[in-house]
C-alpha cells in the first residue's frame, strides 16, 4: 500500500494538516486512517518539523516586514501628505494588514457559536463530551494564538 495513490494521498493530506498546526501524530493517525508509526516516519523523513518552523519563522517576519513598511510608508507621508502615490502606499499596506488579520464579526460570530454549541450540550446532557469539546477548543485557541502570532 505505501507506493498506492491513496496512500500517497493521505500522506499528502496528512503534511498539510501537520503544517497547518495539526501537530500531534496519534490525533493525524486517527485522522486519516494509518499507523501512528507510519505518521512519525512521515514527520521524519520528509523533515515535517523542519518546514513547520519555517513557516512560523516566515510569517512572523512577513507580519513584522509589514509593520515596518506601513511605519516608513507613514512617515514618508507625514513629510509629504500631498503625494498621493504615497497616500496609494499607505491605504495599500494598511489594507494588507487588515486582510490579514480576522474580522470582529468573524470573532464575534465563533464565540456565540461556541456558546450555542456548549448550551445545547449541557441541555442534552452530554457533559463528558462538552469537556472534550472545551479542551479541543482550548488547544484550537492555543494553536491559532501560536500560528497568528
Amino acid at each position: 500500500m505505501s507506493n498506492s495513490h491513496e496512500f500517497r494521498i493521505k500522506r499528502d493530506n496528512c503534511r498539510e494538516a501537520y503544517l497547518n498546526g495539526k501537530t500531534d501524530p496519534t490525533e493525524l493517525a486517527l485522522i486519516f486512517g494509518v499507523s501512528g508509526i507510519t505518521v512519525r516516519k512521515w514527520i521524519k523523513s520528509g523533515k515535517w518539523d523542519e518546514q513547520f518552523k519555517e513557516e512560523r519563522k516566515l510569517d512572523h517576519e512577513i507580519n513584522l516586514a509589514r509593520k515596518k513598511a506601513l511605519i516608513q510608508a507613514l512617515r514618508e507621508y507625514a513629510k509629504n501628505p500631498a503625494d498621493t502615490a504615497l497616500q496609494s502606499l499607505v491605504s495599500l499596506i494598511r489594507q494588507n494588514q487588515k486582510d490579514a488579520e480576522p474580522s470582529k464579526e468573524l470573532n464575534d460570530y465563533i464565540v456565540r457559536f461556541l456558546d450555542q454549541v456548549t448550551d445545547f450540550m449541557i441541555e442534552k446532557g452530554y457533559e463528558t463530551m462538552l469537556k472534550q469539546f472545551q479542551s479541543i477548543v482550548l488547544d484550537l485557541a492555543e494553536y491559532l494564538r501560536v500560528r497568528n502570532g
